[in-house]
């Protein structure tokens, strides 16, 4: 960290949460400021508190782009170890089924693929489904698969980790702290501007989610972004659904296609669609009509469970939600910082 002795990061989100354990970690002092404080439910990031958070490789095309989420999921196995918090990661894998002779074709030809790139992913037959999952009775199985390798990230946990590990490391924490601009010397960033005062810095990240593009206007710097939605709701807690996978998604041959993970305290997590790809119409959530379709949607995948209680959703508690969000056009956008 010779060139940057000081770095602002700005959002605590579990992208700019990340980004400032790591280069705390590697010496470097370090200012994470956020508008809100993560562990709040009214406070924490949308993105970060909604995200399904899937970490996984099996969709991700082309081939190098596979290949770089691939090693991503090691890298999380190892970066919650080092957050002293592996209970934040689950592991176990992901399912899905076809209940059509298109969607079986589907299947075996994605898995085909993966199996030249050395992915591990399997095909199953009805009968290792429920052996898989004996909870679930998925109906009409035509073809399904499994990746062993796959599992989801308890997002506040996450950052809730790297939060504590970054006092521990004497770095700046500055929640409820709003930025209001950047400061210039020369052709550099000298500092960050909020309304508690200068912050002195030698480069400042941008980690602010959808609010990426107006921080990065501060700086004159134009991040196009568009608008898309989506709808995700939490359960209140309830026993284990799952035996082995970690995600499941229903049938995407007969939509509307859900997607369900559980959280290390029960709730379960669902989310409508096919993530927020803006153009095709695969997700739900542009009104509450169709997050009420969602959340149908779980008393329907309760019926396919053995003996699983359905879940009050906790809508006082702020557990329901609708979602618009803004992503920027670069791939998983959502995603993206920027240092300046």
């Amino acid at each position: 960290m010779n060139n940057f002795s000081h770095i602002a990061v700005i959002g605590a989100g579990i992208v700019g949460a990340s980004i400032a354990f790591h280069l705390a970690r590697r010496g470097a002092k370090v200012t994470l400021i956020d508008a809100g404080e993560p562990g709040k439910k009214s406070k924490v990031q949308p993105a970060t508190a909604v995200s399904f958070a899937w970490m996984n490789a099996r969709d991700k095309n082309p081939r190098h782009y596979h290949l770089f989420n691939r090693r991503s999921l090691d890298m999380w196995a190892r970066f919650v170890e080092r957050l002293g918090s592996p209970q934040s990661a689950t592991w176990g894998g992901e399912l899905r089924w076809a209940s059509t002779d298109d969607g079986a074709r589907e299947i075996v030809r994605r898995a085909g693929v993966l199996q030249s790139w050395g992915y591990p992913i399997r095909l199953l037959n009805g009968e290792e489904v429920e052996t898989l999952e004996p909870r679930l009775e998925p109906g009409v199985v035509t073809a399904a698969s499994y990746t062993d390798i796959e599992g989801h990230a308890d997002t506040g946990a996450v950052v809730g980790a790297c939060v504590e590990r970054l006092k521990e490391w004497g770095a700046d924490i500055l929640f409820q702290t709003l930025v209001t601009g950047l400061a210039r010397s020369g052709s550099d960033i000298a500092a960050v501007v909020t309304n508690r005062g200068e912050i002195a810095c030698d480069a400042v990240v941008l980690a602010g989610g959808a609010d990426t593009a107006s921080l990065a206007a501060m700086a004159d710097v134009d991040v196009p972004m568009y608008y898309t939605f989506g709808c995700t709701i939490l359960t209140e807690p309830v026993p284990p659904v799952f035996e082995n996978a970690s995600v499941v998604h229903s049938p995407r041959d007969c939509p509307p296609q859900t997607n369900f993970r559980q959280l290390p305290n029960g709730s379960v997590m669902l989310h409508g669609g096919a993530h927020g790809r803006v153009y095709d119409g695969g997700s739900l959530g542009q009104d509450d009509r169709e997050v009420q379709r969602v959340s149908m949607l779980w008393r329907v995948f309760c019926r396919l469970l053995k003996a699983c209680p359905c879940a009050r959703f906790g809508v006082g508690d702020g557990l329901f939600q609708r979602t618009d969000t803004r992503f920027s056009d670069f791939p998983n956008g959502f995603q993206i910082s920027i240092c300046l």
